[in-house]
């Protein structure tokens, strides 16, 4: 391994961890919220892709490779936990765009605030424990990035490489991962104002896809303990 390895393998991480998903759509959700909610969202992200890396390099994905059930079962696992989520922030969304509607006077009801828009955010934005075991938790239900990380190991990790090569090669996609990550939470958190006030539409939107994410992810599971039965 040298330098023009470790830079191939930046450029393939790059592309891996711009591409959207879960993790992306996680932070969107947290930092329309509050710009501090994405910021540790993004941080425990990238202490699950840092859980993922050192799980490769100790042989994890060659286990996985022999015994494929682990992955099925860690897929729909995964799926689940993904969909479930999805359904929360659905349900959160829904919650908040009925409290944002004015009441009629008629109905007895306590009419709106003042300068509160319909589908602003009710809710006050999770603190950094909490966000940061979101971004985690997201991070790890997709086994995929198991697949990825030793594939792309695979091509650096050769026979003969030395661990200050490997641990080199950790280090930099760590960092990489969270100056990526953390940067989109700072752009998020840039519109927070303006997303924050459509809050109960991002709830929607998000937790949409991370439903669809979540049975995809769960049917491909399924599809392949069928395959492999």
């Amino acid at each position: 391994m040298d330098f023009s390895d470790l830079a191939t393998l930046v450029v393939v991480w790059l592309a891996a961890i711009a591409s959207p998903g879960p993790d992306i759509v996680q932070i969107v959700r947290l930092g329309s919220r509050q710009r501090s909610s994405g910021v540790w969202c993004a941080l425990g992200i990238m202490t699950g892709n840092a859980g993922w890396i050192v799980a490769t390099l100790a042989g994890l994905a060659l286990l996985v490779t022999a015994y494929p059930g682990i992955l099925v079962a860690l897929e729909i696992a995964g799926g689940c936990f993904l969909a479930w989520m999805g359904f929360s922030s659905i349900r959160g969304g829904v919650t908040e765009l009925r409290a944002s509607r004015p009441v009629p006077a008629s109905s007895g009801g306590a009419p709106a605030e003042p300068g509160v828009a319909a589908g602003a955010s009710s809710r006050p934005a999770p603190g950094p424990v909490k966000s940061w075991r979101t971004g985690v938790v997201t991070n790890l239900a997709n086994p995929k990035a198991m697949i990825f990380f030793g594939a792309v190991f695979a091509q650096v990790a050769q026979p003969g490489a030395s661990i200050g090569w490997l641990a080199l090669a950790a280090v930099v996609l760590i960092v990489v991962g969270v100056a990526w990550f953390v940067g989109v939470a700072l752009a998020v958190g840039a519109l927070s104002r303006w997303l924050n006030r459509h809050a109960a539409l991002v709830e929607l939107v998000t937790g949409a896809i991370l439903l669809i994410l979540g049975v995809v992810l769960v049917a491909t599971g399924v599809a392949d303990l069928r395959l492999g039965s």
